[in-house]
């Protein structure tokens, strides 16, 4: 692959250029609308086909440029992406930590509505007003943890149906990085059903009112066939800062980085008037909630009830918040951790990608990796003009 050479010194000073990342595999064609469109409106070489090399090939090019930003084109999957590639090379570039802004493709797209970049581009707004949102776009930071899987002993012989986007170590310990949710339960096996359907069958997941009608009919038809996930409590064992938290009857258990899951709903629920403080995705804390069945699971997809509140992250000392379960997880320093006994294989998301996890061991922990994002302000633009113009009228490829 022949990349171009982007010269650092030439940028002029207080110029951020953008590196724009376009996964032309999601949202149908709205991928390949936009990777044309931008590269029309930015110089080409700013613009990379993610099908062609993935994200590291932009990155290479833009390593000794000491200060740009990111927009990522695609789903959650992609941004997860092109923030793994980041912490890769990050520490070998000039600019270790670049922000990143989004546009929605494809489904799903939990951390661009949190970030207020909407549910999905639809192809109805002008691409140099995406550029302009980029421009007036705040900082904000990003919580991120580390998901770490480990099988017992006498299960690691036994082969098992793991996602292949973590790395393995020797000792058959699988380690993910979470920026979204982490998910055990009746609403993984729902997105695994999901998942392998279209692995199957890719070309008829393209529409969003489509892809939600299936998860429709896959709920439905888990109502009436044998629940795998029945009495999760009694299948796993839930440990927070070294307490064991007892469960109550559950099907589901979802541990929340940001206050958007399963395509918008927010599990947490809205503000109340408890012991809980308003969660936010830089907070270093999670949420941690329970789902009793797929109906509820529904009800919370449809807006009408809430997950049952676990627990939630605080400097706080562990203590007693609630009859049923519940305690204050102190994750302060790295020092506080999530820990799950899996005594039976069961279905676990991270981030939407989905499998099925042996017994074993599963330990959340803070990461130490940090992402910087992009959030839409929500200001509207009075500028409406059709172009991006330099101080001589002229565009400038290297401003987004």
């Amino acid at each position: 692959m022949l990349l171009p050479n982007v010269q650092p010194q030439l940028i002029p000073e207080g110029v951020q250029p953008l590196l724009v990342f376009v996964n032309v595999k999601s949202g149908g064609c709205q991928g390949l609308e936009l990777i044309h469109s931008f590269r029309k409106l930015l110089n080409p070489y700013q613009v990379f086909d993610l099908d062609n090399g993935g994200p590291l090939p932009g990155l290479y090019v833009f390593r000794k440029v000491k200060s740009y930003k990111i927009l990522v084109c695609g789903g959650d999957g992609t941004i997860g992406w092109v923030l793994q590639c980041l912490d890769n090379v990050g520490q070998d570039s000039e600019c270790e930590h670049p922000a990143c802004a989004i546009v929605p493709l494809g489904t799903g797209n939990d951390l661009a509505r949190v970030l207020r970049w909407g549910p999905g581009y639809n192809g109805g707004e002008d691409p140099i007003n995406l550029l302009k949102d980029v421009i007036d776009a705040d900082d904000v930071r990003l919580d991120r943890w580390t998901v770490v899987f480990h099988i017992d002993e006498k299960m690691e012989e036994k082969p098992t149906q793991n996602s292949t986007a973590g790395s393995t170590s020797e000792d058959n310990t699988q380690i993910f990085v979470m920026n979204n949710y982490f998910g055990i339960g009746i609403e993984a096996e729902l997105c695994l059903d999901f998942h392998n359907a279209r692995e199957e069958n890719p070309n008829k997941f393209n529409s969003r009112l489509h892809n939600k009608g299936v998860y429709v009919k896959m709920g439905l038809r888990k109502m009436v066939s044998r629940k795998l996930c029945k009495d999760l409590h009694k299948e796993i064992r839930l440990e927070v800062d070294g307490k064991h938290v007892e469960l109550p009857p559950l099907e589901g258990v979802i541990i929340l980085n940001i206050l958007s899951w399963g395509s918008g709903a927010n599990p947490w629920g809205p503000e109340k008037d408890d012991q809980f403080n308003k969660p936010n995705h830089w907070d270093g804390h999670l949420e941690v909630v329970g789902v009793t069945g797929i109906v509820h699971l529904g009800q919370i997809q449809s807006g009408l009830r809430s997950a049952i509140r676990i627990a939630q992250g605080d400097k706080a000392e562990l203590q007693r918040i609630h009859r049923l379960l519940g305690t204050r997880l102190r994750c302060d320093g790295g020092r506080g951790h999530i820990r799950i006994k899996l005594n039976s294989e069961l279905p676990v998301q991270v981030d939407g990608e989905p499998w099925n996890q042996a017994p074993g061991e599963v330990v959340v922990l803070k990461s130490a990796l940090k992402a910087t994002m992009l959030k839409k302000s929500k200001i509207k633009r009075r500028n409406t003009e059709p172009s991006l113009q330099g101080p001589n009228g002229d565009r400038d490829p290297a401003e987004p």
